[in-house]
C-alpha cells in the first residue's frame, strides 16, 4: 500500500522493534489498528525472536490490509537501541511514531501527536504522558510523568525550550510516547551506542532544536517483569537494588557515555561553545566523582557533601534520591 498522497495529513510511519514479544504484542497491534487516524505503514524490525512474534505480526498484516506492514528479520541480534535505529532508517513517512511491543495505545495517539507537530512546524519531536497498567492490563494508578517525578516546574521548562536542563538530570521522554519528524531523525542515525534510544534522541533533539510536550496520556504503559526499562516505585529495596547496579564500573561507563554524546553533537555541527557540551562534560565529571565514592568508600560521605554543596546532585541527578543511592552503593562496595 502506498503512502498517503493527501498533503493535508503528513504520512505517518509506526516503528516497532520486537524481540520475543508474543505475550502482549497482539493487544499492542490491535490498538494501532484502532487509531482514529491510521498510520500509513508499520515498520517492524524483529531481533531473532524465538516465540510466535513474527507469526503474530504476519497475521496482523493479513487482517489489516489498509496498513502497509513491513517486517524485517535481523540477521543477528542487535539489541533494542540498534534495532530501533536500523528500523527507523527504513521508515518512509514524514513523521515516525515509536511503538514498544508491550503497551496499548489510546485511540487518538497518532492524531494528537501529528496535530501537535503541525501546530509547531519548527518542533522536531513530540511526546506525551501515559497511564500505567499491570501485566493484565489493569490500571495501577499514576502516570509516566508522575512515576518519573516529571514536575510541573520541569514541564514548564520543557515547554519554554529548556528541556536540556531537565534531560541532563535524567530522561523523562519515554520512547513509547515519542513521535519524531523523519528529517530530524535521519540526522541522528545510526543511534549512539551505549544509550537507550529514547534518551539519546531526546538529548540530541533538545540540543539541536525543541520538542512539544503533550500533557495528556496517549498510551497505556505496561509494567511487567520482562520489560527492558521500567518505572519502579520508590522503596528501600528498590534503592538498594539500584545501588548495587550503580557500581564503580557503571559510573565510569556513564561518564564515557556523556562524553561520547558531546563528541557526537560536535560531529552534528553543534558549536564547541554550546551550553549542551558544557552540561555533558559536567555530567561526565559528576559520574567520575560518583565512581570515586565506590573505590574510596570511607571518603564517600565527604565526596557526597562536596557534590551537594556544588549543586551537582541538583543539576545532574534526582537530588536526595541519588544521594541515598550513592551512600548505599559506597556502603556495599
Amino acid at each position: 500500500m502506498a503512502l498517503q498522497e493527501d498533503k493535508r495529513q503528513p504520512a505517518v510511519s509506526v516503528v516497532m522493534a520486537t524481540c520475543n514479544g508474543a505475550p502482549f504484542l497482539e493487544r499492542q497491534l490491535d490498538s494501532i489498528a484502532a487509531q482514529s487516524v491510521l498510520p500509513d505503514e508499520l515498520v517492524v524490525g524483529d531481533d531473532l525472536s524465538t516465540d510466535t512474534t513474527r507469526e503474530i505480526i504476519l497475521d496482523f498484516a493479513a487482517r489489516n490490509p489498509r496498513i502497509d506492514v513491513r517486517l524485517t528479520e535481523n540477521p543477528h541480534r542487535l539489541g533494542s537501541t540498534a534495532n530501533f535505529g536500523v528500523t527507523a532508517g527504513r521508515a518512509r513517512g514524514e513523521i515516525v511514531v515509536f511503538a514498544d511491543q508491550d503497551d496499548e495505545w489510546l485511540p487518538h495517539r497518532i492524531a494528537r501527536l501529528t496535530a501537535a507537530l503541525e501546530d509547531d512546524p519548527e518542533a522536531s519531536h513530540a511526546f506525551s504522558d501515559g497511564l500505567l497498567i499491570d501485566d493484565k492490563g489493569r490500571p495501577i494508578g499514576g502516570s509516566l510523568f508522575s512515576a518519573l517525578d516529571f514536575s510541573i516546574r520541569e514541564r514548564k521548562l520543557f515547554s519554554a525550550g529548556k528541556g536540556l536542563h531537565v534531560l541532563i538530570r535524567r530522561n523523562v521522554v519515554t520512547g513509547a510516547t515519542l513521535a519524531v519528524r523523519k528529517r530530524a531523525l535521519d540526522a541522528l542515525l545510526p543511534f549512539e551506542t551505549g544509550w537507550i534510544h529514547d534518551y539519546y534522541i531526546a538529548l540530541a533533539l533538545a540540543t539541536l532544536g525543541h520538542g512539544v510536550l503533550v500533557e495528556e496520556p496517549l498510551i497505556r504503559y505496561r509494567l511487567h517483569a520482562g520489560q527492558q526499562v521500567s518505572v519502579a516505585r520508590p522503596s528501600l529495596a528498590a534503592a538498594l537494588a539500584v545501588a548495587r547496579r550503580q557500581d564503580r564500573a557503571q559510573c565510569l561507563a556513564e561518564a564515557e557515555k556523556f562524553e561520547a554524546m558531546g563528541n557526537r553533537l560536535i560531529a552534528l555541527g553543534v558549536p564547541p561553545d554550546h551550553e549542551a557540551l558544557a552540561l555533558l562534560r559536567a555530567k561526565a565529571d559528576f559520574n567520575r566523582v560518583r565512581a570515586r565514592m565506590r573505590e574510596r568508600s570511607r571518603a564517600a560521605p565527604l565526596l557526597v557533601t562536596r557534590a551537594l554543596l556544588r549543586g551537582s546532585y541538583r543539576r545532574y541527578s534526582l537530588g536526595w534520591k541519588q544521594v541515598v543511592v550513592d551512600l548505599l552503593s559506597a556502603a556495599v562496595a
